[in-house]
């Protein structure tokens, strides 16, 4: 049974009581503290016998082993090395950190982990007990964080994909962004540890997981019947490709496994497999609809096509074929770009992630 707060599967109240032991001082109290929220009476006592119990749920008599795990603030590769790891008995295990991304939450429940969310999330899916809950938060939390808005969001991607730091100014000019609001977003990262204080690069791969667990969110895509072609001047001069001269010019761009394969990412592409696209705005998403028309479902598609998700993605382009990339005439999002789109893949996409390593000119930020 699932529920936003804790029943046993028989659907009435079981519980004789909630025990755990003290080796992990912190996980444990603060464990005990979010259980003593709900109303569920706690206790505390030592290891007994070989059961792993850093926390002991008793249920109508029967134990269900917890083993509570505790860190920080892990990064995705973290997780996936910790989940793999601890295999070696069949307890139920939990996680508790101070911040968890939405991917990281992904990865933990792809691995059967529950997880601790200090700023306020609580999931605990065991056999006979199913939690997913906000709660209070345990640690001081920034209300909003300008990762949460389009400004902060561009301001970021500019920030993991430059080369060094950079000026205010330059990266106003980058984004498009009005110099009062890079101000603000920068300070609003500052404030998240994300960027350093004394200037405006970014703090190695906390921006970048802490951007990926926003990532398309609110991503609009279409499915088209066929994919539209350069040579089909008849219906792509509607669409604004810019393909003339890809690098100087906002248009249409790969994006997804095939800019990540592009770039040198270890992608295993089909040979049928349809191209997506990120494209300037809703206009040229609905123009194309009109002209390729939508395919439905349980047929196969000719390409897709989404809103690009920040202005970045379409005005920073790079011809494929002219760097020696590929052989596709169509242009490919920057690696930050693709590498973010990775991200939406879950364990899938962080196992190809930690082999990307992205070509010279460029830096890893993942």
């Amino acid at each position: 049974m699932y529920c936003s707060s804790i029943f046993s599967n028989t659907g009435t109240p079981g519980y004789a009581g909630w025990v755990a032991r003290t080796s992990d001082t912190e996980g444990v109290a603060d464990l005990l503290e979010v259980l003593a929220r709900l109303d569920l009476p706690a206790a505390t006592s030592r290891r007994r016998g070989r059961v792993p119990d850093d926390l002991v749920i008793q249920i109508e008599g029967e134990q269900l082993p917890v083993v509570v795990e505790v860190r920080s603030s892990p990064s995705p590769a973290g997780i996936r090395q910790l989940v793999t790891s601890r295999t070696d008995d069949q307890a139920h295990r939990i996680l508790v950190a101070d911040r968890l991304t939405s991917f990281d939450k992904q990865l933990l429940q792809e691995a059967g982990w529950g997880y601790l969310d200090r700023r306020g999330h609580l999931r605990l899916w065991l056999d006979r007990v199913r939690v997913d809950t906000r709660i209070d938060p345990l640690v001081e939390v920034v209300r909003r964080s300008p990762l949460d808005t389009g400004t902060g969001r561009a301001v970021a991607v500019c920030l993991l994909a430059a080369t060094g730091p950079m000026t205010v100014r330059g990266i106003a000019k980058e984004t498009g962004v009005a110099v009062s609001s890079v101000s603000t977003a920068l300070a609003g990262l500052r404030a998240e540890s994300l960027v350093g204080e004394s200037s405006t690069e970014a703090v190695g791969p906390e921006l970048f997981w802490a951007l990926a667990g926003r990532w398309g969110v609110r991503e609009q895509t279409i499915a088209l019947k066929d994919a539209p072609g350069p040579g089909d001047v008849g219906r792509t001069s509607q669409l604004g490709l810019g393909l003339e001269d890809s690098e100087a010019t906002v248009g249409w761009a790969l994006r997804g496994d095939v800019a990540a394969a592009a770039w040198g990412a270890p992608v295993v592409l089909q040979g049928d497999a349809p191209p997506d696209f990120y494209v300037p705005d809703a206009r040229t998403l609905r123009i194309a609809k009109q002209l390729y028309g939508e395919a439905p479902a349980e047929l196969a598609r000719g390409a897709t096509v989404s809103v690009a998700p920040m202005r970045y993605a379409v005005t920073h382009r790079y011809d494929a074929a002219a760097r020696g990339l590929s052989s596709s005439e169509w242009p490919v999002v920057h690696p930050v770009i693709a590498a973010l789109d990775l991200t939406r893949s879950g364990a899938r996409g962080q196992e190809i992630l930690d082999e990307f390593e992205p070509p010279e000119g460029f830096r890893r930020v993942w």
